[in-house]
């Protein structure tokens, strides 16, 4: 190779480096002009470090926060997620009356949508009241047999469970998804609560699953690991690995923006 082709491929080589910095920037700056499409304020409940992320916490450079959104049903079903919906995302519906319409639906191939996210609201105070009534139901059976030790044990269990839910547990719920970014937005105006995030989704249902309705999902959002700017790193400095939540340490508040591209950014963050 002539010294002259050494050269050539280095200058290709860091061309093809500066072109790709420069549509990474322009994309940052496009995604950021204007006003965020959505501004939320999370706490440590709604966020933590990705998974295996916590290796690289001494290094100055890539530290990243990951968010922590739930689903109202913990088995995975979507009670929004209907046949009537699965049709609206694009998907094809199999004959229902046929025996193996549940292999039909599940072997369709995930499919792009933009995904509705609920921080604190109607899903999450669901969640708690639930929680209370579970607590109160169990209260009851043990006042009814005081002496009964595992009634006392599933008292503190689903005391335990509320407490979960009122102070530890992630307030931001997935409630629906749709194609059109805008009329999902006039659907859920309030830009502080309800956050617009691009994602695939791939619908099943599980072999037991007699009657259609209320489908479960795999979701793949695309976004959800945020950089956190060198000047407030100090502020996550004490998080522990694989999780946010720690009642001796001040409670965290993260006020995130999400641009054009419903991509995340931090704009504050501070222990309070």
């Amino acid at each position: 190779m002539t010294p002259w082709s050494t050269r050539r491929r280095l200058w290709l080589g860091l061309g093809l480096i500066l072109l790709s910095n420069a549509l990474a920037l322009a994309g940052v700056y496009y995604n950021r002009s204007g006003e965020p499409e959505s501004r939320l304020t999370l706490s440590e409940r709604e966020l933590q470090w990705p998974y295996g992320d916590w290796f690289q916490r001494e290094d100055n450079s890539g530290l990243r926060l990951q968010l922590r959104w739930r689903r109202a049903d913990a088995y995975g079903s979507l009670d929004w997620l209907s046949a009537d919906k699965l049709q609206a995302l694009g998907f094809q519906l199999p004959d229902f009356s046929r025996g193996d319409w549940q292999r039909r639906l599940n072997r369709q191939l995930a499919r792009p949508v933009v995904l509705v996210l609920e921080l604190a609201g109607p899903a999450y105070q669901r969640q708690v009241q639930q929680a209370r009534q579970a607590l109160a139901e169990a209260e009851e059976r043990v006042r009814s047999r005081p002496d009964d030790q595992e009634l006392q044990r599933q008292r503190d269990g689903r005391r335990e469970q509320l407490s979960q839910e009122e102070q530890r547990d992630s307030r931001l719920f997935l409630i629906d998804a749709g194609l059109d970014a805008q009329a999902l937005r006039q659907t859920y105006p309030d830009r502080q609560r309800y956050l617009l995030l691009g994602g695939r989704l791939k619908p099943h249902a599980g072999s037991g699953k007699a009657q259609p309705g209320g489908f479960s999902a795999a979701i793949y959002p695309d976004q959800l690991r945020i950089s956190v700017p060198h000047g407030l790193r100090e502020v996550f400095s004490d998080w522990p690995q694989g999780g946010a939540y720690r009642a001796e340490l001040p409670p965290l508040q993260v006020q995130l923006a999400f641009g054009r591209r419903y991509e995340p950014w931090i704009l504050e963050a501070s222990r309070r």
